[in-house]
């Protein structure tokens, strides 16, 4: 077969192979290859062409197999479409897991920097003014004792700028009218409140809560008033001073919000809990409980009972707290107060004031360590059963501090058509001596009854041991 470099029309001649002998080339094609050939082929091969139409034709007709060429070709296409839908779809595994993994690095980053964060709050401002505040208490426990005996026995209560200010004629003046321990233990007060302002104003900074803002304000306002009366600068001014008063509140505001850093730090997560009708009837009714139970002067009286067990500034764990009427008279009373309920919309309820710190937990989730001087469980214990009843009381035992004082109430009558929407269960005297007296070697210091401020109908018995 001849062949030449200098074959030029390739569009015409797309096949040559040996003709028969005396076949002649045509005369189209001969003129071609006369060009496209230098030296003459001496073989007496002659040539024939097949142009590009035939060529398509013998194509079409080609098989690989037994299958045709666009057989072929479609399956190929069909393939490489599965092959690309394979790809993506583990190029979007990919990204989805990747995506996913970068969700989860932000949150424990994010995580990270909150805890790094309420550490320097602990740090810089809640733990030194948490401890300052406790210092304070405890002289002021010892300050002025007298005076606050004289007064306490005519029925009045002792306030340190009224005895600074008053009485304008007597012509001792300020600290000066303080016996000379009294006036050690003042002094050492008034460089605390120092130290307090000073904290105040360099790292107030780390505060969110506006409330808080403004009760440290108070704090120092009155700080301050003291510190000049003790100096003889406000004598004769007693009248109007009177609004001049330590905000009790700051004890449980300082305490609740080192309770919520710690959860932080800790990395709480919030408990599950099982809801039965009982949660059920608090969560859809939370209202109209938070009205009928909200006033705190119905319980004045059992307040004032409880409160001659322990001294003011205590620690309290309200257990199954409701609407968080008994947190907020706490508080506001000078103590500290970590307070629980199963509720989701009690919780809520609860926190709405601002210095109150509320959990989401249950009588059987709660693992409160011995941290606390008095727990108050009020009307809630009565919705369990006799093993969780138990259950519960060995958990409060454990929760309070040695020679810590718990107090409860149950019912002795019960409204029988309540208990179609609410579980209710009646403990006697007789069951309650057998698992705290006997079990737990508990101290009865008191019980009495009282009637429902619901009901008329139904009857309380409070309880008060000791541990």
């Amino acid at each position: 077969m001849g062949t030449s470099n200098n074959l030029t029309d390739r569009n015409t001649i797309s096949y040559i192979e040996k003709l028969p002998e005396g076949k002649k080339t045509p005369d189209k094609i001969a003129n071609t290859l006369n060009s496209a050939t230098s030296n003459k082929n001496e073989n007496n091969n002659t040539f024939i062409y097949i142009d590009n139409k035939s060529r398509e034709k013998v194509n079409s007709n080609s098989t690989l197999l037994g299958i045709t060429s666009s057989e072929v070709t479609a399956a190929g296409s069909v393939l490489t479409a599965l092959l690309s839908v394979i790809v993506a779809i583990s190029t979007v595994k990919k990204y989805s897991k990747d995506y996913k993994l970068q969700l989860k690095q932000r949150k424990d980053l994010k995580e990270g920097q909150d805890i790094e964060k309420a550490k320097l709050k602990i740090e810089k401002f809640y733990g030194p003014l948490n401890a300052y505040l406790e210092e304070s208490r405890l002289i002021y426990e010892l300050f002025a004792k007298e005076e606050k005996k004289s007064l306490k026995n005519k029925g009045n209560y002792f306030r340190t700028l009224r005895f600074l200010t008053n009485e304008p004629d007597n012509s001792i003046k300020g600290i000066e009218r303080f016996k000379p321990h009294d006036q050690e233990l003042l002094n050492h007060i008034l460089n605390i409140s120092d130290q307090i302002i000073k904290l105040i104003e360099e790292n107030s900074g780390h505060v969110d809560n506006p409330s808080l803002h403004t009760l440290l304000g108070k704090l120092a306002a009155h700080y301050r008033v003291i510190k000049s009366a003790s100096e003889g600068k406000l004598t004769d001014q007693a009248n109007f001073l009177e609004d001049i008063v330590f905000p009790l509140e700051i004890n449980g505001a300082i305490n609740s919000e080192i309770s919520k850093l710690i959860n932080i730090i800790n990395r709480k997560k919030e408990s599950s809990i099982i809801i039965n009708k009982t949660i059920r009837f608090y969560e859809e009714n939370y209202l109209d409980y938070y009205n009928q139970t909200s006033a705190s002067n119905t319980m004045k009286f059992t307040y004032d009972l409880v409160r001659e067990f322990v001294v003011n500034g205590s620690s309290i764990l309200d257990a199954g707290c409701g609407v968080g009427r008994d947190t907020k008279y706490f508080i506001q009373h000078g103590f500290k107060v970590v307070s629980f309920d199963a509720s989701t919309k009690m919780v809520e309820m609860c926190n709405e004031y601002p210095f109150s710190f509320c959990e989401h937990e249950s009588f059987s989730t709660i693992k409160y360590p011995p941290t606390f001087d008095l727990v108050w469980a009020c009307a809630s214990l009565l919705h369990l059963d006799e093993p969780d009843f138990k259950d519960a009381l060995y958990k409060l035992h454990r929760a309070l501090k040695p020679n810590g004082v718990i107090y409860f109430s149950l019912k002795s009558f019960i409204d029988e058509s309540k208990n179609t929407n609410r579980n209710f269960y009646k403990y006697q005297f007789e069951d309650v001596r057998a698992i705290l007296e006997s079990e737990y070697n508990m101290q009865h210091l008191k019980s009495w009854s009282s009637i429902s401020t619901i009901s008329s109908s139904e009857r309380f018995e409070n309880y008060i041991y000791r541990k």
